[in-house]
Parts: structure tokens; C-alpha cells; sequence
């Protein structure tokens, strides 16, 4: 096992403090220095680029607009990934937003999702036909962003269409389920997704919604969403602990 699934898997049982510093990633994707955890005030931190609020059990970082029309496959994907299918891109590794999550207090099951087989590498329609309903724990996506000097917020589902009911997806919780494991890789890292609008168990976080399968109904709010290349801040808040919809 490598330190940094160790550091994890300490992480999840609650015996790391919010005060040590993080183990490096896996050799796969290695960062040139380590990540360290700094304090900025009482029960908030930075760690790698995203912020860490400790209290309310959310994380925040941020994201571009990578898109703004089209159907699309993920919210949110690295910018080494499946660009051209997701709305929003990040400079962040998923093991950096895996980490940070269990510093905030997520509580992860490893063996929930563990039977499940890995997508093809391009996921079609017979896999999702088959895909299975992904399992863990929910949590709450919300965009903010600055329009002539005022902040602008909303839940993450006003920025996508349902082609199928003719409206915005419906408001409520993701499905966090950490992406997969496989040969000792963590998934994630290789495909470089991290939120999955349609079923990708590689991703760290999936959509539970009706459709979750349906790779041709999920389309680009064009009217809501900023122009190409406007910065957001992107908010995971852990469910139960999550505010109430902008």
C-alpha cells in the first residue's frame, strides 16, 4: 500500500489531524512538491488549491466554464479529460478533492460500489443500459461567480437542462461514490473525472437522478450559464450539513 492511500485510510477513520500534512499522491500522479494543509483562521483551511471549511463540512475550488451549449456527459472533469463532454474544467487532481473531502469529515464506504465493473474507456449506450445505480453518500454541488463586481450563486442542476422533461435537472443531492480501484490505481486519476452527470463509476461523484443513464438528454443551460473561460468557485458540502438551495 502506498503512503497515500495510508494517509486515506486514516483519514476516513478519523485518526489524521486536520494539522498534518498530506502523503503524496501515487506515482501516477505525483505533484513536484508535497501538499501541505495550512491553517488561514479557525476551522477554515487550504490545502493544494482548495479550501476547506471545516464547520460547515464543505470544501471549495475552482473551476472554468469549458463549455456553454451541447449535450454533455460530466459537470466537471480535469482539464486532461473528457473535455469535450463535460461544463466545467479544474487545474485539480481528484485525489486532491478525495482527500479533502475525508478532512471535512466524509464518511466513505470502500465496499459499497466494490462489485460494480469498471466502464469501457468511452462509456455507449449498452453499457449505460446495464450501469448500476451508483451508492454512497450525498452531498450538495453549488456555483458562485462575480458579474460586474456582484456575486452570483446557484445549486449546480440550474446550470443543466433535461431535454427529456423540458426543464432544469431537478434540485437535490449527488451521490458521492470515490471512484474505483483497480490493479492498485485510483481511477479518477487516470481518467481524470470527477463529476459524472451520466453513470461513470471512475468519477468521484455521480448524478442519482432519473436519466442517470440516458446519455442524450443532458444538455447545457445555455440562458444560465457564464461565457467560456468565466472563473467559478464550485462548493461540495456534505449533505446533511449542506445550506439550503441558493
Amino acid at each position: 500500500m502506498n503512503r497515500f492511500a495510508f494517509a486515506l485510510l486514516a483519514l476516513a477513520a478519523g485518526t489524521t489531524s486536520l494539522h498534518a500534512q498530506s502523503a503524496p499522491p501515487p506515482e501516477t500522479a505525483a505533484p513536484a512538491t508535497q501538499p501541505v494543509l495550512r491553517e488561514i483562521s479557525p476551522d477554515l483551511f487550504e490545502f493544494n488549491g482548495i479550501r476547506l471549511d471545516k464547520k460547515n463540512h464543505r470544501i471549495t475550488f475552482p473551476v472554468t466554464v469549458n463549455q456553454h451549449q451541447g449535450l454533455i456527459e460530466y459537470l466537471l472533469v480535469n482539464e486532461k479529460g473528457k473535455l469535450h463532454e463535460s461544463l466545467l474544467s479544474t487545474k485539480l487532481l481528484p485525489h486532491d478533492i478525495h482527500a479533502a473531502l475525508l478532512l471535512i469529515g466524509l464518511k466513505e464506504s470502500a465496499k459499497a460500489n466494490a462489485k460494480d465493473p469498471a466502464p469501457p474507456s468511452a462509456i455507449d449506450t449498452a453499457y449505460l443500459q446495464e450501469a448500476p445505480k451508483l451508492k454512497g453518500p450525498s452531498v450538495q454541488l453549488t456555483l458562485a461567480w462575480t458579474v460586474d463586481g456582484k456575486r452570483k450563486e446557484v445549486s449546480a442542476e440550474d446550470w443543466i437542462f433535461n431535454l427529456k422533461t423540458k426543464h432544469s435537472m431537478a434540485p437535490g443531492p449527488w451521490t458521492y461514490n470515490g471512484s474505483m480501484m483497480e490493479n492498485g490505481v485510483f481511477l479518477a486519476d487516470q481518467e481524470f473525472s470527477l463529476i459524472a452527470v451520466i453513470t461513470d463509476p471512475t468519477a468521484l461523484v455521480n448524478n442519482p437522478r432519473e436519466g442517470y443513464n440516458d446519455d442524450q438528454i443532458w444538455q447545457i443551460q445555455e440562458k444560465s450559464v457564464p461565457p467560456i473561460d468565466t472563473p467559478v468557485e464550485l462548493t461540495i458540502a456534505l449533505a446533511d450539513s449542506a445550506p439550503a438551495k441558493p
